[in-house]
């Protein structure tokens, strides 16, 4: 395994409401992507798995832990410095739309960011440009459509040309084929392993739907009520899967092929029912086969050996 690219140490977000109080949005995560791997994080909305992206990409700052990009804490990097930590982590949003100013034509929002950063000349950015739509399967014919005439898979596939046009160290993509209609996702998906294969490019990718985020991990991080309760080659998924979440989700899964014709349906976390704020183990509600112990004590997250982590007395 190469050296990590990016590493989160003991990270963890707090939130404050005048309501509530105190909201630990992530709670001490510990993770790290190396060069030409395609990290998955995966968990229901509101387990904070965004969080971690907005905290990566320097939109939140952190409360506690280290970040560190290339052995570099970028947590404590000043403001007026971003411009050097973004050229080389570029981040794909869920919807493509607000990335774009409406106003912009597609050959103008991929010429910006090779001439801002300096990689290539404004007299040689057009030319980028057209390579560029090439290489993520779409006709340079684009260049002069502005947002409102492309489709909605057309304009992903320019954010992510965009994206690798800055030849990142890592690139973020949060939720970033969810909004996509069944069949292009799954073209999509089939472009960013390509790409990856290509270039040699440096993913981690955040989903709620572990088909999807299977299809395209290596390896697979299982996250609930902000901490990370499973980890795991995404090959071995299957068949070692031990945390109750985690074999709950692998119930909804099915082929990325037959999607139409099923539907998964995930609970969305609550203050009343996630565990933010109770004792013990924050999947105790949930949990089949919870235990006195899980209402007291907290476990914690035990490497079992061939990159296979579990956060759970019952596998103990």
């Amino acid at each position: 395994m190469k050296e990590p690219i990016l590493e989160l140490s003991h990270v963890s977000k707090t939130f404050y409401s005048s309501k509530t109080g105190e909201i630990p949005a992530v709670s001490d995560v510990d993770l790290d992507v190396s060069e030409g791997e395609c990290v998955g994080i995966v968990g229901e909305s509101g387990c904070g798995k965004s969080t971690i992206a907005r905290m990566i990409t320097r939109i939140t700052d952190v409360t506690e832990g280290k970040i560190l990009l290339e052995g570099q804490d970028i947590t404590k990097v000043e403001e007026r410095d971003l411009k050097k930590i973004y050229k080389k982590i570029q981040m794909v949003f869920q919807d493509p739309y607000s990335v774009f100013s409406p106003r912009m034509q597609v050959g103008t929002f991929l010429e910006e960011g090779l001439v801002f950063f300096g990689i290539s000349s404004r007299s040689q950015a057009r030319k980028e440009a057209e390579t560029l739509l090439h290489m993520v399967e779409l006709s340079p014919e684009l260049l002069d459509r502005f947002p409102h005439e492309l489709s909605g898979g057309q304009l992903q596939r320019v954010v992510i040309g965009r994206a690798i046009s800055m030849e990142p160290r890592l690139i973020i993509l949060d939720e970033a084929t969810s909004a996509l209609d069944v069949s292009v996702q799954k073209q999509v998906l089939k472009l960013l392993v390509k790409l990856q294969k290509r270039l040699g490019l440096t993913y981690l990718f955040i989903g709620h739907d572990l088909a999807v985020v299977r299809s395209i991990s290596h390896r697979i991080v299982i996250m609930y009520a902000g901490i990370v309760v499973e980890e795991i080659q995404s090959e071995r998924i299957e068949q070692a899967a031990a945390h109750p979440y985690t074999r709950k989700l692998l119930e909804s899964v099915f082929s990325v092929h037959d999607r139409e014709k099923k539907k998964i349906v995930l609970e969305t976390l609550t203050m009343q029912d996630s565990g933010y704020e109770r004792q013990g183990c924050p999947y105790q509600k949930r949990c089949p086969f919870v235990y006195d112990r899980c209402k007291t004590e907290k476990p914690d997250l035990v490497d079992y050996g061939n990159g296979h982590k579990v956060r759970c007395f019952y596998f103990e």
